[in-house]
């Protein structure tokens, strides 16, 4: 929890953190080590920060952060819902990627000492998403190019849902190395995923019998 306003101060020490994360591992960081990195105080990162968990907490609020961020500009961006949509999946999926291969060492470490603040830390991160995502799905249920039997909240909550099996902590430290095949596999989900909010989703799902009559 920060405890001043002093967001270039802040900025530095998790700067520093990220990298003593990324070279060091979450075991052998210290709160000394991140004052050196970072050429404050000690007592600097203690105005800022309750302890070493709460910085390692910070740096993945950060990136959670500017994961909803860049939905945010997708959302924005030019395109149909869907394709908007389909960008914004991927996104969530990839920029974590990114983030976590460069942190490798401190996955399993920060898993083991954090595990229940980190997973009441990514509802609240997931709960964002949602936010963004279902607005997008709203724009498409209005302008008829997307569907599908779910509410657009529900169905947001549900594409989060799927897709978190390809985020960084689901996948080994051999296959956090594979950024090319993570996003060949992210494509195939989210064709099989938006498939489900096409326009006529809700006829198919609603007309089983018709369906295996006609196959």
């Amino acid at each position: 929890m920060a405890r001043t306003a002093d967001p270039h101060m802040r900025t530095r020490i998790l700067d520093a953190a990220d990298r003593l994360l990324a070279r060091d591992g979450f075991r052998r960081m210290t709160v000394d080590g991140v004052a050196r990195e970072a050429g404050v105080g000690k007592g600097s990162v203690y105005l800022h920060f309750e302890s070493k968990e709460d910085v390692a907490l910070s740096c993945i609020d950060r990136m959670a952060a500017g994961v909803v961020a860049e939905l945010e500009r997708l959302a924005a961006g030019p395109g149909g819902a869907a394709t908007r949509l389909r960008e914004m999946l991927g996104a969530r999926v990839l920029l974590r990627f990114d983030y976590a291969r460069r942190h490798a060492p401190s996955i399993d470490e920060k898993l083991a000492v954090m595990r229940q603040a980190m997973l009441e830390r990514r509802a609240g991160h997931f709960d964002d998403e949602v936010t963004v995502l279902a607005r997008v799905i709203g724009e498409g249920r209005r302008d008829g190019t997307l569907g599908g039997p779910l509410g657009a909240e529900a169905a947001a909550r549900a594409l989060v849902t799927a897709t978190n099996a390809l985020l960084p902590y689901s996948l080994s430290v051999r296959e956090l190395g594979r950024r090319a095949e993570l996003a060949r596999r992210v494509d195939d989900v989210l064709t099989l995923l938006l498939d489900g909010l096409r326009p006529d989703a809700s006829a198919r799902r609603k007309s089983p019998t018709r369906s295996r009559r006609s196959s």
